[in-house]
């Protein structure tokens, strides 16, 4: 990941977590404390609590995206299975609304309804973990993310399903927030 594309990881307000910053302190290298609970004190929040919290996360589509947010920009961790949950979760939304709607697949057979509901999931997801909406014009975009879509077709037809994904991430990051806040409530009392 380039230096510049790895500052913009999890930059997007949608995607901010409420206890981001808690979950993600200390959780790099373990560190062990040989004094826990001495002297009368309680014994101190440590990467276990935090890993736990996110492991404690009910909806699997959630938890899967509050790995990427605290353990996505880690070069060394494997993100791709917590990326295709998400989009995976994303693509069948996007196509139950399709359905809903009537939509059917792009003319000129490039893609499938199931392909497209797939592709444009997973250039929603990349694009809004970077942040990268304002640096890609849409036909950037969509040559990027292989979407073989006329830019004009997209923007009439498909924008308002790419929309409505942005608003399922920010009701799994809801998720994600609400279940984080019941773990941390339960560990303080």
């Amino acid at each position: 990941m380039t230096n510049l594309l790895a500052k913009r990881f999890g930059t997007s307000p949608r995607l901010e977590l409420l206890s981001g910053e808690w979950l993600k302190q200390g959780l790099g290298a373990k560190t062990v404390k040989f004094d826990i609970g001495q002297g009368g004190l309680p014994p101190e929040v440590n990467w276990e609590d935090k890993s736990a919290a996110i492991g404690l996360i009910e909806s699997r589509h959630a938890k899967a995206l509050a790995s990427l947010l605290v353990w996505g920009d880690n070069e060394l961790w494997d993100w791709s299975e917590s990326f295709d949950m998400v989009v995976e979760y994303l693509a069948l939304k996007m196509f139950d609304r399709c359905v809903v709607d009537g939509r059917e697949s792009p003319r000129g057979g490039k893609h499938t309804l199931e392909e497209l509901s797939s592709l444009v999931a997973r250039m929603t997801l990349h694009f809004e973990l970077y942040n990268l909406w304002t640096i890609y014009t849409v036909e950037g975009r969509l040559l990027f993310s292989g979407i073989k879509v006329p830019a004009n077709s997209y923007r009439q037809l498909w924008t308002g399903y790419q929309d409505k994904m942005l608003d399922d991430l920010e009701g799994l990051v809801q998720l994600v927030n609400d279940d984080v806040a019941k773990y941390r409530f339960k560990l303080n009392n």
